[in-house]
């Protein structure tokens, strides 16, 4: 069971809401994600990137990625990237 979802990129933190949904249909589940991804949006392009071996660097443009979820939820394309 994994959290990989490129469309909706939910964060491992997901993992309470999935596990009380499988418990209240009375699915058998695992204790977590037995693999579990974290994703976070570019807040310069805004590109989608999967973040492996705590590398929070953009594969698109190189810039930082932000380290909480929040941003994530929200980031948009620069406004002077959105033109290119």
């Amino acid at each position: 069971m994994s959290n990989q979802s490129t469309g909706y990129c939910p964060d491992p933190i997901s993992w309470a809401a999935v596990a009380g949904a499988l418990d209240k249909a009375g699915i058998g589940r695992p204790e977590g994600f037995t693999a579990a991804v974290v994703f976070r949006h570019c807040l310069d392009c805004g590109e989608r990137n999967l973040v492996r071996d705590d590398d929070y660097i953009c594969v698109l443009c190189g810039a930082e990625l932000p380290d909480d979820v929040e941003p994530r939820l929200a980031a948009q394309p620069s406004a002077d990237r959105r033109s290119r």
